[in-house]
């Protein structure tokens, strides 16, 4: 039996507020092109058994015009295999806290092939594939619900598909599960989703990570995206690479003893790829005194955010002495970094777009720092 796990596409995600010349953020359009890729992929090497292990969508209630494409998506990957199995589990993000409420994926299942788990775990069978399986959706682990994951019907085959993984802990509502507790041993595969990275545990185990840059902090994430394919003949994953528009962690600029005008030469000189390319880019700049953001020309800020899909600069203070006399730098707590963590996580009202906020809050923050640069200076 061959197998294709792929997890965490998050279709209708938005970032950056740069849209195409058809309105659409641009972001949102790379998500589902990724996503696109993917199905394409697999399907040329036309697998038994499709996985999908969580957050399909990006938010519980996704655009018409985001259900419409990836149902147009899925029907047509699922007309190409001739309707073979294909699982697919809620997530966090796709899951709404009621089960009463209703699923979006549901919307799925009229698709020849579809089989869709969204709130409680279940235990199913495909027997052309002689095959047993534990679908454990988010909302299943929230809940607590008490089983032993292990497989029962007997099948020569049996898989066990988890979305609500961290690291190496499964969060759920009574306590963490440790990886040891899915008993991958005895399992043909276990699928897990919710982390962005990939990250195997054995030869039969693994989160494949997400299928594109879809998280609040990309920058911890691995720089290649996969999907993962298991043949139970070889006995061992294979990750498959995605091709996804490109993230750059420029090398950090430590400002100690440089002046604006030699921060600015060293943005200039990092900010060093082709034109076309327009790439998601961080520069971090570290040891900054207080106002330097605001001597630096914004003319020449604003001149590389022209060449990338976005630039985030990020300010750090310099070294603290904290208790005993440690150093550490104060990485990830500028002002910056904690309202974009604020406003990915606030509820916002009706008809407030959450990028453009963001984007306002960061504006405002700058107005702040040019303000207090000249006492300073």
């Amino acid at each position: 039996m061959t197998l294709a796990h792929l997890s965490d596409t998050h279709l209708g995600y938005r970032a950056y507020g740069r849209n195409t010349d058809y309105g659409v953020n641009q972001r949102e359009v790379d998500v589902m092109k990724t996503f696109q890729s993917c199905l394409e992929a697999i399907a040329e090497r036309d697998p038994d058994l499709v996985v999908h292990s969580g957050d399909l969508f990006h938010v519980v209630r996704p655009s018409n015009a985001t259900i419409v494409r990836a149902f147009e998506l899925i029907s047509r990957f699922q007309s190409k295999r001739g309707g073979k199995p294909f699982l697919i589990i809620g997530g966090n993000h796709d899951t709404p806290r009621l089960a009463d409420s209703g699923n979006i994926l549901k919307l799925f299942t009229s698709i020849p092939g579809v089989r869709v788990f969204t709130h409680r775990l279940e235990i199913g069978e495909i027997p052309e594939l002689d095959l047993e399986f534990m679908a454990v959706p988010h909302q299943s682990l929230q809940t607590g619900e008490n089983v032993e994951y292990a497989p029962t019907l007997g099948q020569k085959h049996s898989l066990l598909i988890l979305h609500g993984i961290e690291h190496e802990l499964i969060k759920n509502g009574r306590g963490d599960i440790e990886i040891t507790e899915t008993r991958h041993e005895r399992w043909t595969y276990v699928a897990l989703g919710d982390y962005h990275t990939f990250r195997p545990y054995g030869a039969n185990i693994c989160y494949t990570g997400s299928t594109d840059f879809a998280s609040t902090n990309i920058w911890d994430e691995a720089s290649t995206k996969f999907w993962v394919w298991f043949d139970t003949e070889v006995g061992k994953l294979e990750n498959i690479p995605l091709k996804t528009r490109r993230v750059i962690d420029l090398p950090r600029i430590d400002a100690l003893k440089l002046e604006p005008r030699d921060i600015e030469k060293r943005l200039q000189k990092n900010a060093d790829w082709p034109v076309d390319e327009m790439p998601i880019v961080r520069q971090v700049v570290t040891n900054a005194l207080p106002g330097i953001r605001g001597r630096i020309d914004q003319a020449v800020v604003n001149e590389i955010k022209a060449t990338a899909l976005h630039y985030q600069l990020d300010i750090w203070a310099p070294l603290k002495v904290v208790e005993g006399g440690a150093r550490e730098q104060q990485e990830g707590r500028s002002l910056e970094d904690t309202w974009e963590e604020h406003i990915a996580k606030a509820t916002l009202a009706p008809g407030l777009k959450r990028d453009e906020i963001e984007q306002l809050g960061k504006e405002l923050l700058k107005e702040v720092d040019r303000e207090v640069a000249p006492a300073e200076a």
